[in-house]
């Protein structure tokens, strides 16, 4: 290797960095590390944004839990009963 030019040395060990990162390139397992990673963050961002008890002051994000938590009520919750309808004495036409 010390025989060669540098310009060839530098040639051969570009062709081997490339081989090796093509050989020990694993796509998927880089794939799911950062779909593990990025799920972890938005988990903590989601607890401490809507679970977690800051302190008894209360916290800056108290009127997106009550919107938030509102908004699930009402998705999961079963309706209220429709009101009594008034029936008019027929005389007027609508």
């Amino acid at each position: 290797m010390s025989k060669l030019s540098p310009k060839h040395q530098f040639r051969l060990e570009r062709k081997y960095r490339r081989r090796a990162a093509l050989k020990y390139a694993r796509p998927r397992w880089t794939k799911a590390t950062k779909l593990v990673q990025w799920g972890a963050i938005g988990f903590v961002l989601i607890y401490a944004l809507l679970f977690m008890e800051w302190d008894e002051r209360g916290s800056p994000f108290d009127e997106i839990r009550k919107t938030f938590f509102a908004g699930v009520k009402g998705a999961f919750s079963t309706p209220s009963p429709p009101a009594p309808v008034k029936k008019s004495d027929g005389n007027s036409r609508e």
